[in-house]
């Protein structure tokens, strides 16, 4: 799951950062000025960083629940209450920070759990205590009024997600098997399937399992649609991050992308998660990604070893830098 609420405290510690360093004149502002604005600058931080180790403290206790409503739903239920009540009564000024976020999160979890054990009418009660609105909310009701076989109003919430959104499509699919539209739903799936970008997401494999079942002459439909969890600990995407972040400076130190121009930009093209290929390709160039990008230098960057090949576009070929930098 996203940290929502670290995104946030990210946000407002750099706008407070970008605020702080902002001058409202051109005069050098005085000594003592510039030694106040210091020290409000660092207790913020020590603030944030505060408040930061309390929401992961919660996150921690919130994987804990999850583990145990494996075993018994109904006894975290009567958990997730309990602390709702401490929650609500939480008068700390550094918890009191995350008080909507905590809440939000207990109750989504009783969300999950009055769907897990049949109780839908009390799971959408949950969703709609909630402080925001969501796109997983919005399915997770989706969810639930397929289960209460109101079909319309499960479509309503589907729609009001829209194209673009990383389950739209499964979800989508999930709906039209569990109205009795085989084609349809088999249709869709095969298009998450020719999306090669989309194969490290989770439900690209669920989506595939579905084209599996449904191409067999005695497929069975589904009757719910994927309710999205709330488990901080679940991946929603297998995450290559450390690959990606080496690759770019690895790349950003080669001489010739240093000498290439100030505003020049490495963009990984390519992953193995997407070309099923051991290799990463990276494009170097100026511009927009994906529309006005002009590619200068072509590169492969092997996983395991993280050597480097230049890539010969034209000519569809992969050399040696050393034989690169002889003909280039």
């Amino acid at each position: 799951m996203k940290y929502k609420y670290s995104i946030l405290i990210i946000l407002f510690v750099f706008l407070s950062c970008k605020n702080s360093n902002k001058k409202l004149t051109d005069e050098k502002p005085p000594a003592k000025m510039e030694k106040a604005d210091e020290k409000s600058h660092v207790e913020l931080h020590d603030e944030m960083d505060k408040v930061d180790k309390e929401f992961y403290k919660f996150m921690r206790i919130l994987i804990i629940l999850y583990k145990q409503a494996d075993i018994n739903p109904k006894r975290v239920i009567i958990k997730a209450d309990s602390l709702l009540i401490i929650n609500e009564k939480e008068k700390d000024p550094i918890k009191s920070r995350i008080k909507n976020s905590i809440s939000n999160s207990l109750h989504y979890l009783k969300a999950e759990l009055y769907y897990k054990i049949g109780d839908h009418k009390k799971s959408i009660k949950e969703l709609e205590t909630k402080n925001y609105v969501g796109d997983d909310i919005a399915v997770a009701l989706a969810s639930n009024y397929i289960k209460l076989k109101q079909f319309d109003k499960a479509k309503l919430f589907i729609d009001s997600v829209g194209k673009g959104y990383y389950i739209y499509d499964y979800v989508l699919g999930n709906y039209y098997e569990s109205i009795g539209k085989r084609n349809k739903a088999l249709k869709i799936y095969k298009e998450i399937e020719k999306d090669k970008s989309i194969k490290h997401y989770a439900h690209y494999s669920l989506a595939i399992g579905r084209i599996i079942e449904l191409e067999k002459s005695n497929s069975i439909l589904l009757n719910e649609i994927y309710f999205p969890t709330g488990n901080p600990n679940f991946e929603i995407c297998k995450n290559d991050n450390e690959n990606r972040d080496k690759i770019f400076e690895i790349i950003g130190e080669l001489a010739e992308v240093k000498n290439s121009n100030e505003n020049a930009s490495i963009w990984i093209y390519e992953s193995p998660q997407e070309n099923d290929q051991n290799y990463y390709w990276i494009k170097v160039g100026e511009g927009e990604f994906n529309k006005k990008f002009k590619t200068k230098f072509n590169f492969f960057v092997f996983i395991n070893s993280f050597e480097i090949k230049y890539y010969d576009e034209n000519n569809k070929k992969v050399i040696s830098l050393n034989e690169w930098r002889k003909i280039k």
